[in-house]
């Protein structure tokens, strides 16, 4: 697989600090909190990381710290990322040099219809315009393979909110309406990270819109708070890998979903 770089003049960069990536690309290493949704990634995608022959597509793939994990664990014969960062996508081939990475929009993807068997998109949902997430989805339905699975991780709530047109809070509820309305079912609907988000909530923090002055990405630290709260993730792991469980609050919240 070599990498293919192609830049469409029509995809818009989103205005960010300066640090923003680079400061990603360092948390995808070491923060507990990222260590711990791949664990959790791993418990609701089961057998489907494991499957023979298997076309990898990360929407949204950022600095690449989701997409190379997913190669070296599942071994993918065919593994692809695109973004409309070029800084992050210069990251995310350092990570992830064999992969066929290509700037664009989720909501205009590159490649023909059902190209791949797993999609992932992690964090990318809720910055989607309000006017292209159904176009975005329905981009993400055509590329899947009609056997294929789609996982979505993206902020979470007890109730859906919206901060500006390219930033929202999902609920359960809004988030299996913009799913089943791209022509997806939902398999799974879970939240995630429950005592760390009760946590934030109480100390009067929520998810808010990151902007040119807060990239919002946090610093990884080790000591023994970050170790617990990754053994939390992990604990939340084990349980959801049980099929048809989930969790009732976090500010994570993550669809399952198949073609309909």
């Amino acid at each position: 697989m070599g990498i293919i770089a192609r830049v469409c003049d029509t995809v818009s960069t989103p205005t960010v600090p300066p640090d923003y990536y680079r400061a990603l690309y360092e948390a995808e290493e070491r923060h507990w909190w990222h260590r711990g949704m791949r664990a959790i990634t791993v418990a609701l995608l089961g057998s489907r990381l494991q499957r023979p022959g298997l076309r990898l597509l990360d929407a949204g793939c950022g600095t690449g710290g989701m997409l190379a994990w997913a190669i070296e664990r599942a071994q993918p014969a065919e593994a692809a990322g695109v973004d409309v960062s070029e800084e992050a996508l210069a990251l995310a081939a350092n990570r992830a040099p064999g992969a066929d990475l290509r700037r664009a929009s989720v909501a205009g993807l590159p490649f023909a219809d059902e190209s791949f068997d797993l999609v992932l998109m992690n964090d990318v949902l809720q910055h989607v315009r309000e006017d292209e997430v159904q176009s975005a989805l329905g981009e993400l339905r055509r590329v899947l393979a009609p056997s294929g699975s789609l996982l979505v991780r993206t902020n979470g709530g007890l109730r859906a909110r919206r901060a500006s047109a390219e930033w929202r809070v999902y609920d359960r509820a809004s988030l299996a309406i913009v799913v089943t309305t791209a022509g997806l079912y939902c398999l799974r609907l879970t939240h995630a990270n429950v005592l760390g988000s009760s946590w934030a909530t109480l100390s009067g923090h929520s998810p808010q819109e990151p902007g040119e002055g807060m990239h919002g990405v946090p610093e990884p630290t080790e000591g023994r708070a970050d170790a617990l709260m990754e053994r939390l993730l992990h604990l939340e792991a084990r349980y959801l890998a049980r099929p048809g469980r989930s969790l009732p609050y976090g500010h994570t919240l993550f669809a399952l979903a198949e073609r309909a």
